[in-house]
Formats: structure tokens, C-alpha cells, sequence
């Protein structure tokens, strides 16, 4: 019996893995692959994940070898060389992989047949390790609804249409779930996107940068100053587009960002500094070269968060400061389920930790493969539906007819 030998990464978000099906088979695998000559082990995984999923190593640390039957060929044994791996990007198949799927511990339940490695070592590793989320239960009557805004509540820019904004309504009207508005937007873009909707959340979350409750600041997350200035001179030397945002007010240096017309925007002159003390947020107007994120990743470091949104614009964040760290800080989100609706990178820890999750739209594909995740349509009627349907506690498969 031959022996083929490969490196596989483990890439695990809000507690579901990354598992990847190539095209004319049926069974899942780790993202990974053979070394070439004269590879290591880590250059292998770079090179892997990033021709598989499009995904980009950020860091690595050494989760353990195994070998079984190939579930692939019977007459072969794998050696797999495993490493627990996080990564920037929206992991979407290429080249040979059919598709991509985010799966938790009972991921049979879902129809995944895992190869023999991952399901027989991998994923019972990660479980006993707390890393991987358990089997999908029923969820009970939900107490807290999260959402994003723009792609998820609203599709033009000018705020939610008629039917999710009598929803929302609806919910604050209820008293007995708290509404969160999980965005990137600051909160002064939140409250001019919703109106008097914003008045009624029980939180406001800017990339859990800035945490709002009525009036109060409930937490401020600052990037590091020292950092910061590498990314924003190297930024201004190739002359982006960015901004700075301090939470209450932000400056722009450059042309972009022509629908901020916020009356707080100030624009920085030619070969002026910025001041870095206090920016919660850096935002990178749509990069003008393909490099441009790996660039941002690499003057970052482990100490900034990086997110590069559907529409090209790339924020970054203090590590740490995350839509999900923000919602878990919400007293009673450990004692009542949470109902999560997002559509953007930003979203997929918070969507992948809920109760109950809902996709809208097309992005982040293979999320609706746990137990626990819905896809709907980016239409106003349809996540009107579901807002409705979240708060009545029926389960995934009432809600889409199963």
C-alpha cells in the first residue's frame, strides 16, 4: 500500500471549519496538498490554501500528523501534516475545488461526509479542544437579534425598504428582544442610515470598535498609534484613499469615499499628518492593485485586524475588536439565544457563533452548510420574513420548507 503525504490547513471561524470538495467527488477535505521540491511545510500551506479557497495565511501553529485509508483511493494511505490556520479573505473555491463548506460536529446531519482523517482525528480534536461547534440544537425563543446593515438590512444605500423597516418596528416595539445594529458604520452613519429606528436598538456596534447604548460609549477600542502610523505612511506615500475615524468625527485623505458627505468630515491637505491618537477605524478606499490587501496585512501585523468588504473597501481594526466580541459583551447573549444576520467577512465570526444564522445573499459561500445557518435573498421582503420568523422561534427547517 502506497503512502501519499500532504499538508493540510485547519481553518476554524466562529467555531466551524473549513472544508473544501473537489470537483466530480463527494467527500470533504482539508484545504492542502503535496509539497513541491523544495517546499517546507509552511510554504506548502501558503500556496495550498491560497490556490483552493483564495484564502491568505496570516498565521499558522502545528496541530498534529495522522495517516488512514485515503477516502479518496482504498489502496493508499494518507499522511496528513496538519496546521491550525488563520487566514484573511472570503474562502470561495478555485481552481479544482467544486466547493467550499463551513461545517460544525454534526456535520452528517447536514449531508457532509467528511474524508477519514478529517472526520475520524481532525474534527474530534477539535472538539475536545472547544475549537469546533457542537451539533445545531433547537435554539428556544430568541432574546437578542444582531444584524449588519448595508448588504443585509438595507440594498441601496438609503436606509431599510418598507417591509424590513415595519419588522424592525415591530421587534422594538416588543419589549422583550434586544435589537443590536452590528455595522461598520460609525454610529453617527448608523443613526443617519436608520432614523429614528437607532433610537430603539439596544446597542449600536461599530466593528465592536465603538459600542453605543442611547447616548453612553460602552466601548472604545483605539488601534495602537505606533502601528497605525506604518500602515497610514506607507498608505499616503502611494497616495490611497483612506480615512481615519475617531468615533465622533473623521478625516479623509484623498478623493474617496464620495457618499460619507457627513457634515464632522474634514479632509486632510497635501503632506499633512494625520493625528493617529484615538482612530477606531482606518478604512482603504478599493485598493488600486491586487497586492494591495497582502501589503495592508503585512505593515499591520498581528496587532490590527484587517477586513476587505465585498465592495472593495478594506477596513482595519484593533485585533480583538470584532462585531463578535462587542455582541458577547451584551449582557444575556450567554443566557438567551442570538439571532445573527449578516452578509460580509465581518459578519462570519459573529453568524458562525449564534443560535441562529442568516446569510443574505450571495457571500460567504458555504456558511448555509451548519446546522444552524439560513441563506436568504437580499430583498427587503424576504428578510422582512425572516426577521419575523426569527422571533417566533421555528426552526431552519420550518423557515425554508423542509
Amino acid at each position: 500500500m502506497r503512502t501519499i503525504r500532504k499538508v493540510a490547513a485547519v481553518v476554524v471561524r466562529g467555531g466551524l471549519l473549513l472544508a473544501v470538495r473537489k470537483r466530480g467527488t463527494s467527500v470533504f477535505l482539508s484545504p492542502g496538498g503535496k509539497r513541491e521540491p523544495g517546499e517546507t511545510s509552511e510554504q506548502t500551506l501558503t500556496r495550498e490554501l491560497a490556490e483552493e479557497t483564495g484564502l491568505r495565511v496570516r498565521s499558522w501553529r502545528h496541530f498534529g500528523t495522522f495517516s488512514d485509508r485515503s477516502a479518496l483511493e482504498a489502496s493508499t494511505t494518507v499522511e496528513i501534516e496538519a496546521f491550525l490556520v488563520e487566514a484573511d479573505g472570503v474562502a470561495e473555491p478555485c481552481a479544482e475545488i467544486e466547493e467550499v463548506a463551513w461545517v460544525d460536529a454534526g456535520f452528517r446531519a447536514s449531508g457532509i461526509e467528511l474524508g477519514s482523517v478529517l472526520s475520524r482525528f481532525v474534527v474530534p480534536e477539535l472538539c475536545a479542544r472547544g475549537i469546533l461547534r457542537e451539533a445545531a440544537g433547537a435554539p428556544g425563543r430568541v432574546g437578542t437579534v444582531a444584524a449588519d446593515l448595508d448588504g443585509t438590512l438595507s440594498f441601496d444605500g438609503r436606509g431599510p425598504g418598507p417591509a424590513v423597516t415595519e419588522a424592525l418596528t415591530e421587534l422594538a416595539d416588543r419589549g422583550d428582544v434586544d435589537l443590536v445594529y452590528a455595522t461598520s458604520r460609525a454610529p453617527r452613519g448608523t443613526r443617519r442610515l436608520l432614523g429614528p429606528l437607532a433610537d430603539r436598538a439596544t446597542l449600536i456596534c461599530c466593528n465592536g470598535a465603538v459600542t453605543v447604548q442611547g447616548d453612553t460609549v460602552t466601548r472604545r477600542v483605539p488601534l495602537p498609534a505606533d502601528v497605525l502610523r506604518t500602515v497610514v505612511d506607507g498608505l499616503l506615500a502611494e497616495q490611497a484613499d483612506f480615512y481615519l475615524d475617531y468615533g465622533d468625527s473623521f478625516v479623509v485623505s484623498g478623493t474617496g469615499f464620495p457618499w460619507m458627505d457627513y457634515p464632522d468630515r474634514a479632509q486632510l491637505g497635501r503632506g499633512e499628518v494625520p493625528s493617529l491618537e484615538g482612530v477606531v477605524k482606518l478604512s482603504v478606499h478599493p485598493p488600486r492593485t491586487a497586492d494591495a490587501v497582502a501589503k495592508l496585512r503585512a505593515a499591520a501585523g498581528p496587532a490590527l485586524e484587517v477586513c476587505a468588504h465585498a465592495d472593495g473597501v478594506v477596513d482595519v481594526t484593533c485585533a480583538g475588536a470584532t462585531k463578535a466580541a462587542a455582541l458577547a459583551a451584551l449582557p444575556g447573549t450567554d443566557t438567551h439565544p442570538v439571532a445573527v444576520l449578516g452578509n460580509d467577512l465581518n459578519d462570519q465570526e459573529m453568524l458562525g457563533l449564534a443560535d441562529i444564522a442568516v446569510v443574505v445573499g450571495d457571500g460567504l459561500p458555504g456558511l448555509e452548510r451548519a446546522g444552524h445557518v439560513l441563506r436568504v435573498r437580499a430583498a427587503d421582503a424576504d428578510v422582512a420574513a425572516v426577521l419575523r420568523d426569527l422571533t417566533c422561534c421555528r426552526t431552519g427547517a420550518d423557515r425554508t420548507g423542509g
